[in-house]
């Protein structure tokens, strides 16, 4: 198992009347290689439960390898 941070573009009020970008990590940990999550997400984008949203894949800006 391999675990990736992906970082994501948030919209927020707050970023929408400062003009700043507000962004997101969220963990996965899978099977798959890095190119293979950043293929699949680049598709599908995936689902924030805790927030209840699906983030597209327009607002991923970027996936690296956690070490631990």
């Amino acid at each position: 198992m391999a675990l990736y941070q992906v970082r994501a573009h948030d919209a927020t009020v707050l970023g929408f009347v400062t003009h700043s970008d507000h962004y997101k990590d969220y963990e996965f940990e899978t099977d798959e290689t890095m190119e293979e999550l950043a293929a699949r997400l680049a598709v599908k984008g995936f689902f924030d439960k805790p927030h209840n949203r699906w983030v597209m894949p327009g607002a991923i800006a970027w996936i690296q390898p956690v070490w631990r």
